[in-house]
């Protein structure tokens, strides 16, 4: 009986350890998710200061010149409102082109933050993100949900391998998120009804299973635009 209670002691060690590591792992996760933010917070203001502080302050000289110029000077007046018009537009566009780009980031970002969340324990990721381009309000879905999934995959599932799977099909966009873990989940929690109520928003569909790992499967229809 004294070597079954220090077997006993022993599993108790090492699963206190394992799960310290996990919580020291989640601590840094949230650091980390809040630095990232903090930090594209800071990019996003000082690329919108580059790319629109010089054109508003030109259109603003230019606007101020057209005006001075209407009574006296009709036709130069006219060309300055020109070159406010293009200017404008072309704002307008590096605009556009900047949002795309914080856009297209946001979920390949998520991931690859996941991905090294998973291998500090041991867990081997086959992560598949083709390129697309999503609706701003998709990615946001689908990094909350996976941002919640692997969460729970670290701290409860006990698995070797997860598998997450993001694919663009006729009409929606799906993510799948299965790992190989022993550990049974059995009532919805609150994590997963906060991930099915943010795919409710997008009129989407989550289904969970469990047994032989855990599965989670999202589909999100598209806007008919994006779903071409």
């Amino acid at each position: 009986s004294m070597a079954i209670t220090v077997l006993i002691g022993l599993v108790n060690v090492q699963e206190g350890a394992r799960t310290r590591a996990r919580e020291k792992l989640l601590r840094q996760q949230e650091e980390i998710e809040y630095l990232a933010g903090l930090a594209e917070r800071e990019r996003i203001a000082r690329d919108l200061h580059d790319l629109l502080g010089h054109t508003l302050s030109l259109i603003a000289l230019k606007a101020e010149l057209a005006r001075k110029l209407l009574d006296r000077d009709p036709a130069r007046a006219k060309t300055e409102v020109a070159d406010i018009e293009t200017a404008a537009r072309d704002a307008l566009q590096e605009v556009r082109e900047a949002v795309a780009g914080y856009r297209g980031s946001g979920l390949q970002q998520e991931l690859k933050r996941l991905s090294q969340a998973l291998q500090v324990v041991n867990i081997q990721a086959q992560i598949q993100l083709p390129a697309m381009t999503l609706p701003p309000a998709h990615e946001n879905v689908l990094s909350f949900v996976v941002r919640e999934a692997i969460t729970n995959v670290i701290r409860h599932a006990r698995a070797r391998q997860c598998e997450i799977r993001v694919s663009r099909l006729p009409g929606h966009v799906e993510l799948l998120v299965h790992d190989d873990g022993e550990a049974p989940v059995g009532v919805e929690g609150n994590g997963l009804r906060g991930m099915r109520e943010r795919v409710l928003t997008l009129h989407g569909e989550l289904e969970f299973a469990s047994g032989n790992g855990h599965r989670i499967r999202v589909r999100l229809p598209l806007p008919a635009e994006s779903a071409s």
